[in-house]
């Protein structure tokens, strides 16, 4: 019975360091794939960039696309190509303005619209500007054709406008000076306010009328035109030796006149007058004058 229980006690003694060693063992190898891993990660961080995070590594960079955003573009509008060496475009339709950029020989623009001698265009990368007509000599349309954009002259305006007049001239041998402001209603009809002063020997003038002009070929170069109005005539005597008053008589005009015009703002005129002067005396009177001047559209 003893030999009995010593051999069970071997056994067990036996398989319990037999269990230990086996749980050592798998500890120990735990142990090195643990230490091999850290090493692993650790070798892997020191081969990245410094001051360079991991994620960077592995994340896939994206770089945003900028699309421009294209402006609208006005039916009308005209897409040509530019001849010129390069063209010169200004923020604002006039010389003050400052250039900010450049198309190049080759480039394609849009001609937006037009304002007096300048045009509005639309250039690559979305640069909009304006360009003086003159700069505009050599552009070429989609099939190749040269283009031209015509200068603004007298015919591009018909009605709305404002104008200012002076003139020169003789007013019944008496030396005159006049000034008109005037509005054009229509092609054909427009309005005026006249005022004359005239210096002569014996008595000096000042007229004062508002007249009605009509122009029957008003997009002639030398264009005729008539004119009817009626007005105030101040006389102011000049004699010394007997005592005068200024005398104040409604005076009635018609006359006819010419114009030319040298660009769409600027026209010469030639004119013939006759004043009627309505006095309170018997006779009536009848001034003519001729003069000579310019007008100045506004």
């Amino acid at each position: 019975m003893s030999i009995i229980k010593k051999y069970v006690l071997t056994t067990l003694l036996l398989g319990t360091n037999l269990l230990s060693a086996l749980v050592f063992a798998d500890g120990a190898n735990a142990t090195q794939a643990v230490e091999g891993v850290e090493v692993e990660v650790q070798t892997a961080l020191e081969n990245l960039p410094e001051g360079r995070p991991a994620e960077e590594e592995k994340a896939n960079r994206i770089n945003p696309i900028v699309i421009d955003a294209q402006p609208d573009i006005p039916d009308d509008a005209e897409r040509v190509t530019v001849g010129n060496a390069y063209i010169n475009i200004y923020r604002g339709p006039g010389r003050g303005y400052p250039i900010f950029h450049v198309a190049e020989y080759g480039e394609k623009i849009w001609l937006l619209k037009r304002r007096t001698d300048w045009v509005k265009v639309l250039a690559p990368r979305n640069k909009t500007g304006w360009v003086r007509i003159s700069d505009l000599q050599e552009i070429y349309g989609e099939e190749g054709e040269l283009v031209r954009v015509p200068l603004p002259d007298f015919r591009d305006v018909d009605a709305g406008f404002f104008y200012l007049g002076f003139s020169y001239g003789d007013f019944a041998g008496a030396n005159s000076l006049g000034t008109t402001l005037g509005y054009q209603f229509t092609s054909n009809l427009a309005t005026e306010l006249r005022a004359t002063q005239a210096v002569g020997e014996f008595s000096d003038s000042q007229v004062y009328q508002m007249a009605v002009v009509h122009q029957p070929f008003p997009h002639w170069r030398m264009s005729p035109y008539f004119l009817l109005g009626a007005g105030l005539n101040i006389t102011s005597p000049n004699a010394t030796i007997i005592a005068t008053e200024d005398r104040q008589d409604t005076v009635m005009l018609a006359g006819i006149g010419i114009k030319t015009y040298l660009s769409r703002r600027f026209a010469l005129k030639a004119e013939y007058a006759n004043h009627y002067l309505l006095t309170s005396r018997e006779n009536n009177q009848e001034i003519v004058e001729w003069k000579l001047g310019f007008d100045v559209y506004l």
